[in-house]
């Protein structure tokens, strides 16, 4: 833990206070969430703390933190604060600084914070969700000028209806913004019942995000650095729905999200804002931005198809290059076959490379190319135990009217397995599950190696006497034979040596498998056992 995670970790403690002391419940969310059940502790690129809060427990807290914010220490939001233009609430150390440009005029909420993402119920008809998504977008829209729609954040849907918009737009010149903004969320909050609702949409009109409500629940508590928290009841589910198929996996350097502020951890954020804030014509920079923000929505629409023209050229220019390699399906088939999965790679890197591209991403596009060839995709990344590297493709292709058959359709039935197995290894924690899963699709045993974890996972879960463990050490000694020095095959092998006693044995192997794969549930382990933290990470600590 860094100087500011420990700042950090302070406020969240007085948050938890708060909330125990007057019934409130909340959940942790996004990266701190994901921090306690994968790391137990914060990520080591974590810069703030996010927590869910269902939009009744949130009415609460702002009732209370009318009377009960500690000193120095502010709490912000739209409710009680004039010019703050965020629908996600503040918790703010006043003694320090991380400022961005979006809070210049407010000046209020600067330092260090928590950040409350409302949870708000939703219809339970899919037309009702479908509106309720469209107007909590456009309320974050209207109640900010600071950023246009997505702001570059690349959520990989685009359903923005600005006809919607520029109709309440019309009518808060009319009428006034404040009137139309409290309009929208009259409409966006009809319904309130928990009771009623399946499904709540988290408050941040940019992701609209929608979780069952069955994920959240009655909290469970998970460690997060010396101490307890709550999140989630399903906490894995949430995560699958938020950060894919790979969540349980630590994202490379450019999928860590780092906020960009002015930092000072020693100096109030006062002295700061009391040094510019004379110095701003507000009512100028206001107009300025509200401005901006008109030509922005009027340019956006054009830039939208001028992303889907650019993806779509990236598409076509991608099958070109395929075609051009003259890449003979029967060959790659055979290398599939025999297990050659690295001449199989070096013929779909750039497939990979374009569907990875971040417009074809956001518009949901796949390259028009033969079946054949999508199964080729496929198979590679389940033969290689990364199967979520095919979700998005997998998605698009089952999303489509198309029959799906022959080698196609059977890539996408193993590549369902390996997505139930890992449902229930990481999300369910229960090996008679997986076993069922290993018993009803035996037929395909022999060739996928999420079968083979998901064993050795089984074998240590209900491992009790000490031939079953050998047994375990057995079996990842053989698959580590057959498909190399994978991370995860490794930990088995460790896990199963540590509990034999052979500890020095188990911390080698457990340096070794921590170098190998980016499971952070295996980067815990080591580090837990043996205090080994993986050589990325070392590096990544800072003061």
């Amino acid at each position: 833990m860094n100087s500011l995670q420990i700042n950090l970790l302070t406020l969240l403690k007085e948050i938890d206070s708060i909330c125990r002391n007057n019934d409130i419940i909340y959940y942790l969310a996004g990266g701190t969430a994901l921090g306690a059940v994968r790391a137990g502790a914060f990520l080591p690129w974590d810069d703030d703390i996010d927590i869910y809060i269902t939009r009744d427990n949130w009415n609460k807290l702002v009732k209370v933190m009318e009377t009960e914010t500690p000193e120095n220490r502010s709490f912000i939001c739209t409710e009680n604060t004039d010019k703050y233009c965020n629908p996600i609430g503040r918790y703010v150390h006043n003694g320090t600084t991380s400022m961005m440009k979006s809070q210049l005029l407010c000046g209020k909420s600067c330092g260090q914070v928590i950040e409350f993402l409302i949870l708000d119920p939703m219809p339970n008809s899919e037309e009702g969700k479908w509106r309720h998504r469209k107007l909590m977008k456009i309320y974050t829209e209207l109640l900010t000028p600071y950023f246009t729609v997505n702001r570059g954040v690349m959520v990989e849907n685009s359903d923005f209806d600005f006809d919607l918009y520029n109709m309440y737009y019309e009518k808060s010149k009319k009428k006034g913004k404040t009137a139309v903004l409290e309009e929208i969320l009259n409409e966006i909050c009809k319904t309130e019942d928990n009771d009623k609702t399946d499904t709540y949409c988290m408050r941040w009109g940019l992701a609209t995000l929608m979780y069952g409500k069955d994920g959240f629940g009655n909290p469970r508590y998970e460690k997060f650095e010396d101490y307890k928290f709550p999140v989630g009841s399903h906490a894995e589910y949430i995560f699958r729905v938020a950060y894919g198929d790979s969540w349980m996996y630590v994202p490379q350097s450019d999928g860590q999200v780092i906020h960009v502020t002015e930092r000072d951890l020693t100096t109030p954020f006062s002295q700061y804002v009391d040094m510019y804030m004379p110095l701003l014509n507000k009512d100028k920079l206001w107009n300025s931005y509200i401005l901006n923000k008109e030509i922005g929505i009027e340019q956006l629409k054009s830039k939208e198809e001028k992303q889907k023209n650019f993806a779509r050229c990236k598409l076509a220019s991608g099958l070109l290059h395929i075609n051009r390699e003259g890449y003979d399906i029967n060959t790659m088939w055979n290398a599939i076959n025999s297990g050659d999965l690295l001449s199989v790679k070096s013929k779909l890197n750039h497939f990979f490379e374009i569907q990875n591209d971040k417009y074809v991403k956001k518009y949901k596009l796949l390259m028009e190319i033969e079946d054949d060839y999508l199964a080729v995709a496929i198979l590679f990344t389940v033969l290689s135990g990364q199967y979520y590297k095919s979700s998005r493709i997998v998605s698009i292709i089952t999303s489509r009217s198309k029959k799906i058959s022959g080698k196609l359709s059977k890539a996408i039935d193993l590549w369902k397995i390996c997505r139930e197995l890992s449902i229930a290894i990481y999300d369910f924690k229960d090996p008679d599950k997986a076993q069922k899963l290993i018993k009803k699709n035996s037929n395909t045993k022999d060739i996928l190696r999420d079968y083979v974890k998901a064993e050795l996972w089984i074998g240590l879960q209900n491992s009790n006497l000490i031939e079953d463990i050998v047994d375990v050490e057995e079996k990842a000694l053989s698959a580590l034979d057959k498909y190399g020095r994978d991370g995860e095959l490794l930990s088995f092998y460790a896990e199963a040596l540590y509990r034999q006693g052979k500890i020095n044995a188990a911390k080698t192997i457990y340096k070794e498998a921590i170098e190998n794969t980016r499971n952070g549930f295996v980067w815990r382990a080591a580090k837990d056992l043996f205090g080994l933290v993986n050589s990325e990470m070392r590096e990544m600590e800072y003061d």
